[in-house]
């Protein structure tokens, strides 16, 4: 009974090793041995033909799995790809709209610092007139130097004077003329000037300059001023006998007015007086008179044009009319400004800044360059 029970044993176990040997197979004895090397087994044969048509077709299923997971990695890699063009895109989008808006926005503060000049310069009239029109008692000296009427003339010139005054057309009845008369001693005592030219109101411009810079004015200087006065006379002369003025006369011209120039910029004297007695003011004046006369030349060698060396005809009060808005329609036309009063003639231009002043007034309300405007609100 031992005996029978000991096999039994032994028999179940090497059955359930060999059912275990059944589901692990060793990849070395897979295959079946053959008897004899080089001798034909069709059992070798037929079972290594399963075997290798076996693998074939595991293999293609493992290549179709991999091939499956390819393609997933594959579009998961092209879907990221496009988020992340997409994320580009958008991104690109963003700064490009952000590029243009902080552009618009910097066009926008360079076109305020553009309107800022004009703004200015709207808020300086603006004081300029209320001191005019309230406190003209705090405006003496601008008006006797000319600069108060000057200032009103550029005004009114922008608001209502026309080209030439035309009673047919004018915004002013007879009785407001009548008011703004002009007798020949007012217009005796008020000194125009155009360029280097002064005269009065009541008189013609011969051509000639009649009053040079102070420092100009000095001996030191008498040579070759009047050797410039006669070689610009003797232009004017020649062109009133020839109809133009010869290139050799407008070179001697030039070079007068450049000896004289030279002269005055290297003067020693000069700039000694003007450093102890502070007249900066006196060298500038005299400075930006040589550079208009020879703006002048210039102008003569480019077009031969004559004219500003002989000036322009005075205010003619018989044929230009004898009251101020003619008076000033002249000025404006012919870019004449009132030059400082001369002494004694001071009353004339007071009267001349009271009808100034009450002819501004009715038409103060229309001028836009008394209006500036608040460039903070632009900015926002």
């Amino acid at each position: 009974m031992a005996k029978t029970a000991i096999a039994a044993c032994l028999l179940c176990f090497v059955t359930t090793e060999a059912s275990v040997a059944q589901n692990v197979v060793d990849p070395v004895f897979r295959y079946p041995t053959r008897l004899r090397w080089a001798v034909y087994d069709p059992y070798y044969a037929v079972t290594s033909r399963i075997y290798a048509q076996a693998d074939l077709i595991r293999a293609h299923g493992d290549t179709a799995v991999d091939f499956a997971h390819a393609r997933n990695l594959h579009a998961d890699a092209y879907s990221k790809e496009l988020d992340n063009w997409k994320k580009e895109l958008r991104i690109y989008w963003e700064r490009k709209t952000l590029a243009e808006q902080k552009k618009l926005e910097l066009d926008h503060v360079r076109q305020i610092a553009r309107m800022k000049y004009l703004n200015d310069q709207k808020w300086q009239n603006s004081r300029v007139w209320d001191r005019l029109k309230n406190h003209p008692e705090l405006s003496g000296p601008n008006i006797r130097n000319g600069r108060a009427l000057n200032f009103m003339l550029a005004r009114l010139a922008a608001s209502s004077l026309p080209y030439r005054f035309d009673p047919g057309f004018s915004r002013y009845s007879e009785e407001a003329l009548d008011q703004l008369d002009l007798d020949d001693e007012l217009l005796g005592n008020v000194t125009l000037k155009q360029g280097p030219f002064r005269f009065t109101a009541s008189q013609n411009v011969d051509g000639t300059i009649s009053l040079w810079p102070y420092i100009l004015r000095w001996d030191d200087f008498k040579a070759t001023r009047t050797a410039f006065e006669q070689s610009r006379a003797a232009v004017v002369k020649e062109s009133e006998e020839t109809g133009q003025a010869s290139v050799d006369g407008i070179q001697r011209m030039e070079s007068a007015l450049m000896k004289l120039t030279s002269e005055f910029h290297g003067s020693t004297k000069v700039a000694q007086w003007v450093k102890q007695r502070n007249r900066y003011t006196h060298f500038y004046a005299g400075d930006r008179f040589l550079q208009d006369l020879d703006r002048e030349i210039l102008q003569l060698e480019k077009s031969g044009d004559i004219r500003p060396f002989r000036g322009q005809s005075g205010y003619d009060p018989n044929s230009d009319g004898d009251h101020l808005v003619s008076l000033l329609c002249f000025m404006n036309r012919n870019g004449v400004e009132f030059a400082p009063s001369n002494p004694g003639s001071e009353f004339a231009y007071h009267n001349m800044f009271v009808l100034m002043r009450g002819l501004y007034l009715t038409v103060a309300e229309e001028d836009e360059s008394l209006k500036p405007k608040d460039l903070g609100k632009l900015a926002k």
